[in-house]
């Protein structure tokens, strides 16, 4: 030998069911790629140790090998002659039982330990061929507990592995029956080993026939049930009957099996036995409990079972309920119904298959305490587990009543295979099949409203309403109203650009014109669209007054109480709801609204959960788009406005959510469309009743405050600027006040705009125009439209292009005055042809001289002070060839220039549209006035 011997060691990981070998040579730990070429010189399966990935335990660098690896291993001959090999203590052992383990699981002389099984684990041991075959080796006795250990990991490897099929074939016999899975508790009496052996499959059954039994109904009310023992045969299936036919001669042997058959059948249903023998009669309670537990008992055991051919189709039906309703139980002149809570008056019925049973005559059958009679020829089962849930449900009814509620979700309800969810704990549910109801009088009026919204009262605005609905926004403020005066929650989910803000504040105005509502409307939105909503109700409803509760001023505690006295309307943002919870959970509202209602969309988040817990008179959420992506998004906008009528999260999930989202279930996407249909209205531009109603464009303000950092970045440069001009004069004064003005458009469009970054970060948080952008884009990309983006400058374009990526995976393009010709034409052509959808144009490039009717929405991102130019954009869209409304959006930076001049031009106050062609008539202002113009407020 010319090297130092190896000194190889072994350990088995109980936990990873597998071996670790490493090897020292004196006192020091070899690498796997020192020591593999010795050790492994034989070692076919794993390519003579090529397939060994180095490990490591312990701190102790080796490697990892499977049980049939390590069987492989130490059960051959590793002598080399190039390299000394030794093993250690352990390893020796390894050696010692290998060839016998080999040999042992080869000839399936091993089977599984019964008393493991008692003890609830699965483990293996030797059979008696093979305690012989290791007797004949004095040194292997003792090793017979690591022997079968090893057994053990061996089965336990071959879960996943393909090799030794022969074997893998016992292995998934076993683990596949049933007494060895989960239907366990049934499967408690075995009467021994052998018996265990062979109910598995793991020995095999010689015996040549099947026990069962067959059940005879009585032909007479007042007879007993028949039960037959059966005998049959496994090569020709005839059937014997063991107490009265003569058994075929190769039978007889077996008369010891079938008398342990009876003692088997006896631990699983005693009820069957009497002193010891099979009963041939039942009562109607035995032969129930035989059909709906018994039978199911020794069928799983193996045994065949004989039922009349009517029990299945009995089985599988229900006891049908039906309530008539009429009316409410309130009576007077208010509401017939309020609230899905309200309660109606009923009476009940009974049904079964084609069978009729009056309340006398069912109440009768439970008083007898009856399973199976026979009406009018047909057999009716009366599961005595589901007439308590009957007498529950009744007793309940009686108590507490049956309420709206109930009667939405029957209509759902009225698909196959339906199963209603319930406002109170998870999985709470009465296990009544079938409950109908059968409508009359005020309670089917109010259906007909809810479904189909007939008899709707017609909607008059008030006079303190300031402009002028369109037809189908009356329907939807009348609608509203009808929903509050019934105290029903409500989603109105119209189409972008339909008015739902409009509707809203003709809705609040007719509803807090009655004397009894004091408290104010609480409205939550985004921070970008506050702005939006003052300016939205000084305009339609200034009678109003209107309490922005915003900032870092805004009131809290005690004081925020005292701060919206006298307030008819309250303004707050999403991210306020959570941390201001305690201030606005303290005031029951007159009306909680959600703008942008898919804000609570996360149901589990902070956010959502604080604008849930708010208490209001009439909650209503107003949303585009009340399911985005999961419709879990919409459960949590339905518990907002009509709390628990979808039932608790984990049950929705249950009942609709995988359902739909997994199998694409057309019955339940049908079920939960009936369950929300009554609370939800939703009309897009497409719908002929508003296409008719709608003007040919709609242009409409987008207003969106300055951040932080963009109001220190105004106030800063108009004082700086201020402070110059006031030391200049004629062409210099001109320059720096247009240069200014410049300046200051871009803060209003973002931070790094003005500040010139080469690669802007945050983009979204640092401008809320870039998130109106984003939020509007989104909601005009999920109804299918497109949208033309005009900016000033090069730099935004390409922010916004970066920004929209990001933020919705849609790519736009952006055609500005560097796109040569041949690639201009080519652009606007995949945009007219929809090839993407994002178009972005800098206002000169782009301004004139395009046809682009693909697009449907204009949205000006920053403010030209020419309106003729502004119009020549919007053109682009709104021009010979459109054949869809257009919608156009401008957005104006609150308090800032943009804002003060865009009034200016609307009123005329200042110059007219003919003399307002450019920024030139701002350079003229006195600097008073150029200060009240710029100065931030």
């Amino acid at each position: 030998m010319i090297n130092d011997a190896l000194h190889a060691n072994s350990i088995f990981i109980e936990e990873k069911n597998q071996f670790f070998l490493y090897v020292k040579r004196k006192s020091s730990v070899l690498p796997p790629s020192r020591f593999i070429p010795h050790v492994f010189t034989w070692h076919e399966s794993s390519f003579f140790g090529t397939f060994l990935q180095e490990a490591s335990y312990n701190g102790i660098t080796g490697v990892y090998l499977n049980p049939e690896e390590a069987l492989e291993l130490f059960a051959q001959n590793t002598e080399n002659s190039f390299q000394e090999l030794e093993w250690c203590d352990q390893s020796e052992q390894y050696r010692l039982i290998a060839p016998a383990v080999a040999h042992i699981l080869n000839q399936r002389s091993f089977q599984p330990s019964y008393s493991s099984y008692q003890e609830g684990k699965l483990a293996f041991k030797l059979t008696q061929e093979g305690l012989a075959y290791i007797e004949k080796n004095p040194l292997l006795p003792a090793h017979q507990e690591r022997m079968e250990s090893w057994i053990d990991a061996m089965m336990k490897d071959w879960q996943h592995n393909e090799k030794w099929e022969h074997l893998e074939t016992y292995w998934m016999d076993y683990h596949a029956y049933p007494s060895t899975s989960e239907q366990e508790e049934i499967f408690q009496t075995f009467l021994d080993e052998e018996d265990w052996l062979r109910d598995i499959g793991w020995n095999k059954d010689t015996t040549p026939f099947k026990m069962g039994l067959r059940l005879l109904e009585p032909s007479k009310e007042e007879q007993d049930w028949q039960l037959e023992t059966l005998l049959m045969d496994k090569k020709t299936e005839k059937l014997y009957n063991w107490q009265t036919d003569a058994l075929p001669t190769a039978f007889e042997k077996y008369e010891k099996e079938i008398h342990r058959g009876f003692k088997k059948w006896q631990l699983l249903t005693p009820s069957l036995f009497s002193n010891g023998q099979i009963r041939e009669a039942l009562t109607e309670e035995d032969a129930w409990r035989f059909l709906i537990d018994g039978s199911e008992r020794l069928l799983a055991i193996g045994s065949f079972i004989h039922l009349p051919p009517w029990w299945h189709a009995v089985k599988n039906s229900k006891l049908k309920v039906k309530a008539r309703v009429n009316s409410s139980k309130s009576g007077g002149h208010s509401p017939s119904f309020v609230g899905l809570q309200s309660l109606v008056n009923f009476e009940w019925r009974f049904s079964t298959r084609n069978t009729e049973i009056s309340e006398e005559e069912f109440l009768s059958l439970v008083e007898q305490n009856r399973r199976l009679v026979q009406i009018k020829g047909e057999w009716v089962a009366l599961d005595p587990h589901f007439i308590e849930e009957i007498k529950r449900m009744m007793k309940t009814a009686e108590e507490s009543g049956i309420r709206i509620e109930d009667l939405l979700k029957s209509n759902a309800a009225s698909f196959p295979d339906t199963e209603l969810p319930t406002n109170g704990e998870e999985g709470e549910s009465y296990a009544v099949e079938d409950i109908t109801y059968e409508l009359t009088g005020s309670a089917q009026k109010l259906m007909e409203q809810l479904y189909q919204g007939k008899g709707l009262p017609s909607f008059e605005a008030p006079d303190t309403f300031k402009g002028e609905l369109r037809p189908y926004q009356e329907q939807g403020a009348a609608w509203l109203l009808f929903l509050r005066k019934h105290g029903f929650g409500a989603v109105l989910a119209d189409d972008m650009g339909l008015g739902k803000t409009i509707q809203l504040i003709a809705y609040f105005l007719s509803s807090k014109s009655k004397p009894d509502n004091s408290s104010p409307v609480l409205i939550i939105c985004p921070t970008s669209v506050l702005g939006n909503w003052q300016k939205e109700l000084e305009k339609f409803a200034p009678s109003l007054e209107v309490m922005l509760h915003y900032g870092p001023s805004r009131k809290k505690g005690s004081l925020f109480r005292q701060s919206i006295l006298g307030a008819d309307v309250v303004l707050t943002s999403y991210a306020l709801s959570h941390l201001d919870e305690d201030e606005l959970a303290s005031i029951k509202w007159h009306t909680i609204c959600l703008d942008e209602a898919q804000n609570i969309k996360n149901a589990d988040t902070k956010q959502s959960q604080a604008v849930r817990n708010l208490s209001g008179e009439h909650h209503i959420a107003l949303t585009g788009t009340p399911m985005e992506n999961r419709l879990t998004e919409l459960w949590a906008i339905f518990d907002f406005v009509n709390p628990g009528y979808l039932g608790s999260l984990g049950s929705f999930q249950k009942q609709f959510v995988l359902p739909i989202e997994k199998d694409q279930d057309k019955k339940k996407i049908q079920q939960l469309q009936t369950l929300i249909q009554p609370f939800l209205l939703r009309r897009t531009k497409q719908d002929e009743q508003v296409a008719l109603n709608l003007p040919e464009k709609l242009e409409q303000k987008e207003y969106c405050p300055l951040t932080i950092e963009q109001a220190s970045i105004y106030e800063q440069l108009v004082k700086e600027t201020l402070d110059k001009v006031e030391t200049l004069g004629g062409i210099q004064r001109r320059g720096l006040v247009l240069k200014m003005l410049g300046q200051l458009k871009q803060v209003c469009d973002h931070p790094a705009l003005y500040l010139k970054e080469e690669t802007p970060h945050e983009i979204l948080s640092r401008s809320s125009k870039m998130e109106k952008l984003v939020e509007l884009v989104d909601q005009i990309r999920q109804n299918g439209e497109s949208c033309l983006i005009f900016t000033q400058y090069i730099s935004m374009g390409n922010m916004i292009m970066e920004a929209l990526e990001t933020a919705l995976g849609e790519k736009g393009r952006f055609l500005n005055g560097s796109v040569v010709k041949k690639d201009r034409d080519q652009l606007i052509l995949d945009f007219q042809e929809s090839k993407f959808h994002i178009l972005i144009l800098s206002l000169k490039a782009g301004g004139t001289g395009l046809n682009l009717t693909a697009a449907n929405h204009v949205i000006h991102y920053d403010r030209w002070w020419n309106p003729a130019v502004e119009n020549q954009a919007t053109d682009r869209a709104y021009r010979i060839g459109q054949n869809r409304f257009v919608h156009v959006h401008k957005f104006i930076a609150t308090g800032t220039l943009e804002e003060k001049i865009d009034a200016m031009i609307e009123s005329k106050q200042a110059l007219n549209d003919q003399i307002i062609t450019s920024e030139g008539w701002i350079t003229e202002l006195t600097n008073a006035e150029l200060e009240d113009l710029l100065t931030l407020r």
